[in-house]
């Protein structure tokens, strides 16, 4: 009779634990508006350079999160070109055009990268399970860093030339040269202000021409 009591104290425990343990999960699930099945569809967007990003990253339509990559694969063509293919999922509620923008993007300068989509105007035509759409290829450090190079190049040809200028001024001013003495001989500019001089007195010269002069 006992054991009878005994087990029958057990069962009703087991009820009480279980029945607590089911209230907790639908407790925490409802506090955390979390979906055991969420409805949603997949789209393709090929780029030509991925810059790192990774399964699982985030996907996010005009900022909002509201999806993820869920597969990348590499392709290559006959002209053996190749082509990154990202395979997103996105809510079903996520209405994209197919006219938007796609590209991957950077949380901060050193962050988690994550697939962006920008939405376009044109929501007559939306985007369906497995369409495609082509992705705008980021910049790579390395093109960063020959575009670099270029400008650093291009910057120290235009001080060579702007070195070279100076050096010619100073010639110039140091009396060298034709516009150098024009500069720094005196006479020149003595006989100048005695010329405009003579001119400002006798101004009937400017329309003398001597005679055999045509």
């Amino acid at each position: 009779m006992a054991d009878n009591k005994s087990k029958s104290l057990e069962f009703k425990v087991g009820i009480f634990v279980f029945a607590g343990l089911v209230i907790l999960t639908w407790f925490v699930l409802w506090i955390g508006d979390f979906k055991i099945i969420k409805h949603g569809y997949h789209i393709k967007v090929t780029f030509s350079f991925a810059n790192g990003i990774k399964v699982g990253a985030p996907l996010r339509l005009a900022g909002v999160d509201v999806g993820e990559v869920k597969e990348i694969k590499l392709t290559h063509d006959e002209d053996g070109n190749t082509t990154v293919f990202l395979t997103a999922w996105l809510d079903s509620e996520m209405q994209v055009p197919k006219d938007s923008r796609a590209w991957v993007n950077t949380l901060g300068l050193l962050g988690e990268k994550y697939l962006e989509i920008i939405p376009g105007k044109d929501f007559t035509v939306l985007l369906k399970e497995d369409d495609v759409i082509k992705g705008e290829d980021p910049t790579s450090v390395q093109e960063v860093t020959d575009m670099m190079k270029d400008i650093a190049l291009q910057a120290k040809g235009t001080l060579a030339s702007m070195d070279t200028a100076l050096v010619g001024l100073n010639e110039v001013l140091g009396g060298k040269g034709t516009v150098g003495k024009f500069l720094t001989d005196d006479k020149l500019y003595v006989d100048l202000e005695e010329m405009f001089s003579d001119l400002k007195k006798n101004p009937w010269k400017l329309l003398y021409r001597p005679k055999g002069v045509q």
